[in-house]
């Protein structure tokens, strides 16, 4: 009898052990950038109590294992939030800086004290090529695990040598909720890990802070949890900002903070007028959430100010590419312009809308489909190759640079011969 109860509680302590060692593992580990891809390197995480002594390694990547001694330590600043049921939450984020461009390297965060994480793996950008390709999702919103995770995973399997991965807003439903923040992390997995995260803030980002306040804020966890560009303008940084990919500058606008505040759109226009002018990259590309142009059924969509201010931005300084979310619908067109951007919305969510024919602009479209879009740049040619999660090829385009002409614009698949994707009822409206 004695036996069985030592046994007994040798078990009850046993099952607790797992929950208590969880507690200090980094989780939410993700690759950002602050500067230049080429030779500094951003990672944050986080734990549910505090690490006095967190610690973040770095040397190069080799094909024999071990050799830690010979990995150099850099310094880790901390940040904490308050969740709404009291809990505190620990940030860390660190900079590896002076980097060798087109290097691989060995990454390692954590606490000495508590727990390390993984050898985890990431490349420097190359000083200035023209070859390489990024992975774009549209909103992923609602269900983020159970359905928006299926998009990440395929977009990276099929990817996996990407530069980085950008979401173009609404990567949850509810700002300042923890709860859906994990979700996403767990969807998105190992993958932010091993490739870099470029988020862009979408109006699902944006809540009130209490229920005694009007005034919508972006998530309490935004900037603690990603380390990204404080070079935008002042009061948005960290939302709106750019960088410098090898031969392209990818602009990051926040569409919300925009809409929301009439100074702030003035603020971004006349940082983005200033940003193009000085734009030294071949390829220009620019991202926000809310789309200068719609056609989606519902009672949102279509935002004027946004057009009239950023479209002629744009032809101004001859942006190539302009990739948006939140119609959760996929659209495609370039206002049979062939100096003018291309405009791409899309979706990776399970939350679907529909398009009205009678407000049509797009060249392509599909509704009630999660996809995802590999852009490529290969010396004068930009690609945009959109998936659905069955990895078939839905939308496919090149954007050709020509000396002292306007690109070329190639259309390879087109509406007209390869039928649109519809809600099973057959239409492109919803059913009501």
């Amino acid at each position: 009898m004695q036996l069985k109860t030592i046994s007994s509680f040798i078990l009850f302590i046993s099952s607790f052990t797992p929950l208590f060692s969880q507690q200090d593992k980094p989780k939410h580990i993700v690759l950002t950038w602050e500067i230049d891809p080429s030779t500094t390197q951003s990672v944050c995480w986080q734990t549910s109590s505090k690490a006095e002594d967190p610690i973040a390694l770095l040397m190069p990547a080799s094909h024999r294992p071990y050799g830690e001694e010979k990995a150099v330590q850099y310094q880790v600043a901390i940040d904490s939030v308050i969740d709404s049921d009291g809990m505190t939450r620990y940030y860390y984020q660190a900079s590896f800086t002076d980097l060798t461009p087109d290097t691989q390297y060995l990454y390692q965060v954590g606490s000495f004290e508590n727990r390390m994480s993984a050898w985890n793996t990431f490349t420097t950008a190359k000083a200035n090529d023209d070859d390489f390709s990024f992975l774009y999702l549209g909103d992923i919103q609602n269900d983020i695990l159970a359905w928006g995770s299926r998009t990440i995973r395929e977009a990276y399997a099929s990817q996996p040598h990407a530069a980085f991965m950008l979401f173009a807003g609404d990567l949850i439903d509810n700002a300042h909720d923890p709860n859906q923040w994990d979700e996403w992390f767990e969807a998105v997995s190992h993958v932010s890990e091993l490739m870099p995260i470029v988020p862009v803030s979408g109006n699902h980002e944006y809540e009130e802070r209490g229920p005694d306040e009007d005034a919508e804020v972006l998530s309490v966890y935004w900037r603690p949890q990603f380390g990204l560009p404080t070079n935008g303008p002042t009061g948005l940084e960290e939302s709106a900002y750019y960088l410098d990919y090898q031969s392209m500058r990818l602009i990051v606008l926040n569409s919300t903070a925009a809409l929301l505040s009439k100074k702030m759109l003035k603020k971004q226009t006349d940082w983005l007028e200033q940003v193009l002018k000085e734009n030294p990259k071949k390829w220009t590309i620019v991202s926000f959430h809310h789309p200068l142009f719609s056609a989606r059924d519902g009672r949102h969509g279509d935002y004027p100010d946004l057009r009239e201010t950023w479209k002629p931005v744009f032809e101004k300084h001859a942006v190539d590419l302009v990739i948006m979310g939140h119609d959760h619908v996929y659209n495609r067109g370039n206002l049979g312009r062939s100096q003018g951007p291309v405009y791409v919305v899309s979706v990776a969510g399970p939350k679907m809308y529909g398009v009205l024919p009678e407000k049509r602009w797009m060249d392509r479209n599909a509704v009630d489909t999660q996809l995802y879009q590999v852009i490529s740049i290969k010396n004068n040619t930009l690609e945009l190759s959109a998936y659905t999660v069955m990895h078939e090829l839905y939308d496919h385009f090149s954007i050709q640079k020509r000396p002292r002409k306007d690109n070329q614009f190639t259309e390879y698949i087109s509406s007209d011969d390869h039928p649109e994707n519809t809600f099973p009822h057959g239409s492109s409206v919803r059913s009501k």
